[in-house]
């Protein structure tokens, strides 16, 4: 399934998600983590593939809107990056809640609304 995200903000946003991945990181809590995809107003942005129905988001805009949930913590970074859950770093900025996507088990387009 792909995973698309339309900013519907007024602002550019930054997007990482977490996915489960548990071929690549079984020893570190199973899921994946990725970011940053920056997504001008208006624009859209595929982010992943995934055989899995759930997937979790956190986002952010440059005037500080944030998207956020109750799953993960996941650690973010400053610069671009491919994880796994439970495989922090010095480097990271902090963490963060996601929110799950249910996605049904088809190709879904998260929308970032205000």
């Amino acid at each position: 399934m792909e995973i698309r995200f339309r900013n519907n903000y007024s602002a550019t946003v930054s997007v990482a998600v977490m996915f489960f991945s548990p071929g690549t990181c079984g020893q570190h809590g199973n899921w994946g983590t990725r970011g940053w995809w920056n997504i001008a107003p208006g624009q859209m942005a595929h982010v992943l593939n995934t055989d899995n129905r759930y997937m979790c988001f956190y986002a952010e805009a440059g005037d500080g809107a944030r998207w956020v949930g109750n799953f993960g913590p996941m650690y973010v970074y400053r610069n671009s990056f491919d994880s796994c859950l439970q495989l922090g770093s010095t480097a990271a900025i902090g963490r963060v809640g996601t929110r799950q996507v249910d996605t049904g088990g088809k190709n879904t387009i998260v929308n970032l609304n205000p």
